[in-house]
Order: C-alpha cells, then sequence, then structure tokens
C-alpha cells in the first residue's frame, strides 16, 4: 500500500513483519503484531461510543505502549489525536481539551483517579461523549457498551466506517501563543507524511534499528520518533520521564537499550556530558544517528560530543511546530571544524524558504529578515482561530502567475557566506526553555493569577550557553486578604494552572518594580539588579 495517511507507514510493516519489536519500554516489548491489535481495539471502542470522523480524541496517558495504541487506534478510527502532557494538572489538561471540543479523553490510571476534574458533566464541551480509562472505563454514554484498555486489545472485528483522506487531520499539538493563550497547530496527514519520509530516509532507519524517544508526545520531536520509526520497521524505544530527569541515568539507559538513534533538545545532552566523558561509556559503540533541535546548541559543547562520537553524524534540525523540520544542517565529520555560529542549513526536500522582510519581501546582500516557509509540510492553520492563522500567512505571487502561501515563522535569520541560514532569535515574547516554546505572557498570567501576587514580570535573558533561562520578580500585595504567600504558596498555586516547565529557573519577590520616566517597567534595570533566588 503506498502510504497516503499518517499510520500507513506502520501498517505496512505490521503485515510485512509482524513479529518484529514496535515498541519497547522497561520489560515491556510489543511487536508490531501485537501494537496493530491494542490499536484496533481502541479504534473499535472509539466507534462503539460514537466516535465520528474528525472528531478530536484528547490523549493524557503517561507515555508507554498503551499510550502508543491510543494514537494509532484514533488514527485507525478516523480520528484526530491530541496529545496532552502526562504532567499537566488536571484543569490544564481540561482546559485544553475543552478547547479542541474532544469528544473522548483517552486516560491511564495514574491520572484517571482525579474523577471530581475529569468528569464530562464538569466541562462544557458540545457532544462530548465521556472518559475511558485504560483497563476500565468510567463515564460511560447511557445505554452504549464500552471495552477499553486491556479488553480493547482483543477487539477481532473493527471496520472503519471511513477512511481519511491526506488532507485531513491527523494530530493537534498545543503549543505557546505569543497572546498569552496556548494555540492547536493543525497538522493534516499530508504534513506528517512529507517530514517522516524524508526523515526516515535521510536517517537511514531500517528494521531492527533502535531509535530512542526521548520527547514527550505533545511536543513535536516526538513525530520522527514514534511515526518515522514505525513507518520504517525499527523499534522505538521510550525512555521514562522519572529516567529522562537523571542525565546519568539516560547515559545508563543508552547504553542499555543500545541506542543507534538518539533525538533531544541539546540542554539534554549538554546535561548528560559529565555522566559520558572520561570514562567507558558503552554508549559510544551503539550511537550512529544525534539530532538535536529545539535550542541553540553552543558551539564548544557540541565539540565535546563529537569528540566523544567520531563517527556518528549530527544533524540541527530546525522548524516550529507549525512546519516541523523545514531546514537542517548535517555536520561535518571530525576531524573538520564547526563553523560557529552552527547554520540551521537549509530547506528539507518539498520546502522553500525565504528571507523576507514583515511584509513578505524578500531581502536582498545578506540583511536580517525573518524566515518565510511554504511548502506541503507547512501546517493546516491554528485551531478555531482564523486570526492567528491569517496573521502568520502571506499570499504572493509565484511562478506563471500562480499564488503561493508563504508561513512566517517568526525567526530572525540571516544567510552566511556559503548560502547557509543562520538563526537569530524570535520576533514575540515567545522563547525556547528547557525545549519548550514557552510564551512570557502565560507565565506572567499564571503568576499574577495566583492569590496574593499583585504584579509580575517575566523575562528571558542568555545564558553564557546561548540558552534561555526565565527569570521572574513578583510584588505582592499588602492588601489581600490572609497572610501574604510565600515563594512556595506562589509555587505551589502556579503548578495547578500551568506545566512545571513554565515554572521560572529564578524568581524574587520585591516591594516594587523600577520604572521608565514614561512608567513603564525597566527591564535593564531587573537584570542588572540581580538578586534572584532559584526557582
Amino acid at each position: 500500500m503506498m502510504p497516503y495517511l499518517l499510520h500507513h507507514g506502520f501498517l505496512n510493516q505490521a503485515g510485512r513483519h509482524p513479529a518484529a519489536v514496535a515498541v519497547r519500554s522497561g520489560d515491556e516489548n510489543w511487536s508490531y503484531g501485537q501494537l496493530h491489535a491494542a490499536g484496533r481495539g481502541v479504534a473499535q471502542t472509539l466507534l462503539n461510543w460514537g466516535l465520528q470522523p474528525g472528531d478530536c480524541v484528547a490523549i493524557w496517558m503517561r507515555k508507554s505502549p498503551q499510550a502508543l495504541a491510543a494514537l494509532l487506534g484514533t488514527l485507525l478510527a478516523g480520528g484526530i489525536y491530541v496529545p496532552l502532557d502526562p504532567a499537566a494538572p488536571p484543569l490544564r489538561a481540561m482546559a485544553l481539551a475543552h478547547d479542541c471540543g474532544a469528544r473522548f479523553l483517552l486516560t491511564d490510571r495514574e491520572r484517571g483517579h482525579s474523577r471530581s476534574a475529569l468528569h464530562p458533566g464538569q466541562v462544557d464541551v458540545p457532544g462530548w461523549c465521556g472518559v475511558v480509562v485504560w483497563g476500565g472505563a468510567f463515564a460511560t454514554p447511557p445505554g452504549v457498551p464500552c471495552t477499553a484498555g486491556e479488553q480493547a486489545q482483543q477487539s477481532t472485528g473493527f471496520r472503519p466506517v471511513t477512511s481519511p483522506t491526506s488532507t485531513d487531520l491527523a494530530y493537534i499539538l498545543y503549543t505557546s501563543g505569543s497572546t498569552g493563550r496556548p494555540k492547536g497547530v493543525m497538522l493534516t496527514h499530508r504534513h506528517a507524511l512529507n517530514f517522516i519520509g524524508w526523515a526516515g530516509a535521510e536517517m537511514e532507519l531500517g528494521p531492527g534499528m533502535r531509535v530512542a524517544n526521548h520527547a514527550p508526545w505533545h511536543f513535536d520531536l516526538s513525530i520522527f520518533d514514534l511515526w518515522a520509526t514505525l513507518s520504517r520497521g525499527a523499534t522505538v524505544c521510550l525512555l521514562n520521564p522519572t529516567t529522562a530527569r537523571f542525565p546519568t541515568a539516560v547515559a545508563s539507559w543508552i547504553a542499555t537499550e543500545q541506542i543507534e538513534v538518539w533525538y533531544s533538545v541539546p540542554s539534554a545532552l549538554v546535561q548528560m556530558l559529565p555522566a559520558v566523558e572520561g570514562r567507558s561509556w558503552p554508549g559510544r559503540e551503539s550511537l550512529r544517528r544525534v539530532l538535536f533541535a529545539g535550542e541553540i546548541f553552543s558551539p564548544p559543547q557540541l565539540a565535546r560530543w563529537r569528540t566523544l562520537l567520531p563517527g556518528a553524524q549530527f544533524y540541527n534540525l530546525y522548524g516550529p511546530t507549525e512546519t516541523n523540520v523545514c531546514t537542517f544542517y548535517r555536520l561535518p565529520l571530525p576531524p573538520e571544524p564547526l563553523p560557529d555560529p552552527l547554520p540551521i542549513g537549509d530547506a528539507c526536500p518539498d520546502f522553500e524558504v525565504m528571507v523576507g522582510d514583515d511584509a513578505g519581501t524578500p531581502v536582498t546582500g545578506g540583511a536580517e529578515g525573518y524566515l518565510w516557509v511554504r511548502g506541503p509540510g507547512v501546517m493546516a492553520g491554528y485551531w478555531n482561530d482564523a486570526g492567528r492563522q491569517g496573521s502568520a500567512w502571506q499570499h504572493r505571487p509565484g511562478p506563471g502567475g500562480l499564488i503561493s502561501d508563504w508561513y512566517n515563522t517568526g525567526d530572525r535569520v540571516t544567510r552566511d557566506p556559503a548560502g547557509r541560514l543562520l538563526y537569530h532569535g524570535r520576533r514575540d515574547d515567545l522563547v525556547k526553555c528547557r525545549g519548550y516554546r514557552i510564551s512570557l505572557l502565560e507565565v506572567r498570567g499564571g503568576l499574577e493569577g495566583c492569590p496574593g501576587v499583585r504584579e509580575a514580570v517575566v523575562l528571558a535573558p542568555q545564558d553564557a550557553a546561548g540558552g534561555r533561562h526565565l527569570c521572574a520578580w513578583l510584588v505582592l500585595d499588602p492588601h489581600a486578604d490572609g497572610p501574604q504567600p510565600t515563594l512556595a504558596d506562589v509555587q505551589r498555586q502556579f503548578l495547578q494552572r500551568l506545566p512545571h516547565y513554565m515554572w521560572p529557573h529564578q524568581v524574587a519577590l520585591c516591594d516594587q518594580l523600577p520604572r521608565t520616566s514614561t512608567g513603564k517597567v525597566d527591564r535593564a534595570r531587573l537584570l542588572a539588579a540581580g538578586a534572584l533566588q532559584a526557582g
């Protein structure tokens, strides 16, 4: 079968090699055949519950083979999967499920215990049907029989009602928006196939290869880990999020699993360096491809990794969630030196890129401009937000008078003398921290929403390694009811609303904020004053 839907590559491999290992997670090994059967069971469950083509299914589960079956089953049933951060507070998860109009929430027992927060009656979602907990269901629609989890794996009578087309949506990924409100990036099957087809071939994925899945599934890096891997018959090795917090444990895991392909944000690799340098690390024998994206990788630290893995091929991949990867730079093998700054390269196949001004007019002579992109890998738009979509696009005449759509990434770039793109940061308050694109407005809103906080300022200065870290200054309200909150109180309230990665690295409590002559907060004085506590 010629793939025209995201999951077709997996189906081809499951048909040819059903006994091959598709996914590993700790002591669990699921074959392609087992994953296919579990996915069919989830699909049948959703159809039994009344899933219609194009319905959104929110998936709030820890990383596991069962969660992967939930993604697959949603696609098989003709739905759109919407992965939610498994570490997100229930209110955050439900807010996103509400935003995308999800009719179902697939979750696991670990999260499903929050029944009061998850009960459909507490969420105003038109057409909402209910919550399925893997291994057992609650909030079942009246008169609709439901099987879930382990029971669903046994389903053999799966019959999809209708099949999507390549231009239908496959998944929605939520990312921070410049207005402080998360935005749902809509990706079609065609978009996904455009990326995984190129990436699987470029990275030479094949049967038996072991590919690490470091990224959470609501992060666009996971599309390569999961779908490029499964479309080529390789094995996805799921890195437990708890293990991922300890660099020494990650290094040991890479060695034990004999990982051949690794893809992560640079900070994950930087944190691992002390655990792998100057010692006998078996991981260096297996790693063949090292991919990184989402942050600036400082050349000195990258050079240390190249010394550690002289035979491995390194890739700098660039692209916002709206395009996944649209440019790439294949690093030269040692001993050839690295260019500084490190390029983000040039366009991936089927993409065209342009350096232009705000209006989309090309700039010349190596001048700085915004990176504009067009091609089949660009998103379909933002969910339920035509205003945002319109502001991101520019319609320009192309060859033969045809009108083409260009997407403005909002990232500032130039071209070096060799014609390669160089990245110079963003145009708005969106920054990359800890591998996530974070809205400073959203963090500020989360802080100011905590009881007792009168005003907050959030900045993201650059550190010595070229990355960003969040700094916040808080002014407490002396007239608030009750005792003034401590920093721990503010953090606790904040984490009930927003993910842990949005909590600032450093926080200061102050009586008042410095102002400029025009009454604006003097950000330069704040940064110069320091006096921040570790967050």
